[in-house]
């Protein structure tokens, strides 16, 4: 079963009952708006129909290939209409309002359908509530939900069996956390259900996995959500950017500063005050805090933070740090235009020109390997920082579709929260 959306076509196995890894604009899914779908009836593939356009676009499933043509006038005679489908299914036409109803109470429409030859069931698309299958003799339907809560994702985190992605909404978009699948099979959304009007946040920023919690820095402060029954814990720190483990709680650096939410709920602001904090890094008991200023450190038993040994006298280096990430003894961090690392040993700090087709970096992501990769406005990159540093860039939109605003490494995998949806690379192949 072929799905067309606007960010991607859906392959959903109807053997398995398990959705397969989606077509997207990587793989060459038309960037125009999908207005039709036909089935290819003489192979494995579909013919799609773009807005403004009079020839189709087919997808070729074995080989992955795409081309243009004209479908025949048989072909499109079998096309399969909504009121006509809901004809050859009058319960499901009958419970409409019941099938088209979400968790939330929000009415949805069907927007296309497509019957079986083999059994008696009927798949109908609708606009936001997923894919519908319907048997047309019972009546009975399942709801084959796919897809992030929304285009955008802000920050993502490494879960069993797969990775968390927190949405990045606009206002007119839903807002909420996604379980995807380590193999693309399926997703799980949720909006927020534990409260009346869900999530209130809409820009999400970092997320941390702790136990069986997530932690989800936002602008609106810091949740702390239970997956099983999506309910959760707000604490009052707006315009988080960051978070990071603590061995008695959970460090959050926000525009206004540092705090520690401990085991029992409570939070303490660190000094200095009114710092803003842009990443932060835990290495054992020792943080390490991105600033608008430059690099602190914060040491066990220490109350403020000070300046790491090797930048006192680096005022090159008393700008915004974007990232800080540890690559084995290592530690690396980004400004707008540099890329510095120095070994936690005290070596000297060390600093190569960040590509400017990578855009501003907002995040670091090791590689167990070597090396590591950086997310930019305007692309992914793979650094190398011995024997010879290089960098080496995937650009907007060819490699990847837009801004990559988080990164997580789970396996063989390198994950990516982009302005435009959740990507999954082969970080082996990336690295070679």
């Amino acid at each position: 079963m072929f799905a067309a959306t606007p960010h991607g076509l859906l392959i959903y196995d109807r053997i398995t009952r398990r959705f397969r890894p989606p077509v997207t604009v990587l793989d060459g899914y038309p960037a125009g708006r999908v207005v039709g779908a036909v089935i290819d009836a003489g192979g494995n593939g579909v013919w799609l129909r773009l807005w403004g356009e009079s020839d189709y676009v087919h997808y070729e499933d074995g080989g992955r290939t795409w081309l243009r043509g004209d479908v025949s006038s048989d072909q499109l005679a079998g096309v399969l209409t909504v009121d006509a489908a809901l004809a050859r299914a009058p319960l499901a036409d009958a419970l409409r309002a019941a099938i088209l109803t979400d968790t939330r109470l929000r009415s949805h429409q069907f927007t296309a359908a497509a019957a079986t030859p083999d059994r008696a069931e009927i798949f109908f698309g609708t606009n936001g509530l997923g894919l519908v299958r319907i048997d047309r003799q019972t009546g009975e339907w399942d709801v084959l939900t796919y897809g992030l809560v929304a285009p955008g994702v802000g920050a993502i985190a490494p879960a069993p069996d797969g990775v968390w992605a927190a949405a990045n909404a606009r206002p007119s978009e839903r807002r909420g956390v996604t379980w995807v699948a380590g193999d693309l099979s399926a997703t799980r959304g949720n909006e927020g259900g534990g409260a009346a009007l869900g999530f209130p946040f809409q820009s999400a920023r970092r997320l941390l996995t702790i136990g069986a919690d997530l932690w989800l820095a936002t602008e609106q402060g810091v949740f702390r959500i239970d997956p099983t029954t999506w309910r959760y814990r707000s604490f009052d720190l707006p315009d988080a950017t960051s978070l990071a483990r603590a061995p008695d709680g959970v460090w959050v650096g926000t525009t206004r500063g540092l705090s520690l939410i401990t085991r029992d709920d409570q939070v303490m602001a660190m000094e200095p005050r009114g710092l803003t904090v842009t990443s932060l890094l835990a290495v054992g008991e020792t943080l390490w805090v991105g600033t608008t200023s430059g690099l602190g450190q914060l040491v066990p038993g220490a109350s403020q933070l000070a300046i790491p040994r090797g930048l006192e006298e680096r005022m090159s280096l008393r700008v915004t740090i974007r990232a800080v990430a540890r690559l084995q003894d290592t530690i690396v961090m980004t400004t707008d235009r540099e890329l510095v690392w120095s070994s936690s040993r005290g070596s000297a700090w060390v600093t190569l020109p960040l590509p400017l087709s990578l855009g501003i970096p907002l995040a670091l992501a090791p590689a167990p390997e070597g090396g590591l990769w950086i997310g930019g406005t305007q692309g992914l990159a793979f650094a190398t920082l011995a024997p010879a540093p290089h960098i080496s860039v995937l650009p907007v939109p060819l490699a990847v579709p837009a801004a990559v605003r988080d990164l997580a490494v789970d396996g063989d995998y390198l994950w990516a929260a982009t302005d435009s949806g959740l990507v999954r690379l082969n970080r082996r192949a990336m690295s070679n």
